[in-house]
Order: C-alpha cells, then sequence, then structure tokens
C-alpha cells in the first residue's frame, strides 16, 4: 500500500498538477475570449467596409443617373 508520506507526497503532486491545469485552462480561455473579441471586430469592420461600399455605389448611380 506505501507508506504515509508517500501518500502524503502523491497527493501533493496531484494537487500541483490540478492547479497547474486550473491555470492553463483560465489562460486558454482568456485567449479563447480575446480572439472571439477579435473576430468580431473584424466582422464589424467588414460590415462596416461592405455599407460604406453600398453607399458609394447608391452614390455613383445617382450621379450616374442624374447625368444621364
Amino acid at each position: 500500500m506505501g507508506d504515509y508520506a508517500t501518500h502524503v507526497q502523491n497527493a501533493q503532486k496531484l494537487l500541483e498538477a490540478l492547479d497547474v491545469e486550473k491555470q492553463l485552462s483560465r489562460r486558454v480561455r482568456g485567449l479563447l475570449s480575446e480572439h472571439v473579441i477579435g473576430i468580431a471586430q473584424v466582422e464589424a469592420l467588414l460590415a462596416l467596409a461592405e455599407a460604406i461600399n453600398a453607399g458609394n455605389r447608391a452614390a455613383d448611380q445617382n450621379v450616374s443617373d442624374i447625368h444621364s
């Protein structure tokens, strides 16, 4: 079965490993959150660019219609 000191040492190693896992999990969640925010920002910029292009096309069409 092993002696008491071995069990205590194994328990300490397990607790340390769990703490490291929890810290890594927290870091990974933080990085994922940053990436999700970054993706949302890129999508918003693309939507803005699309709206600007649509507005420019409409303005160009109006100018074309006026000069026709």
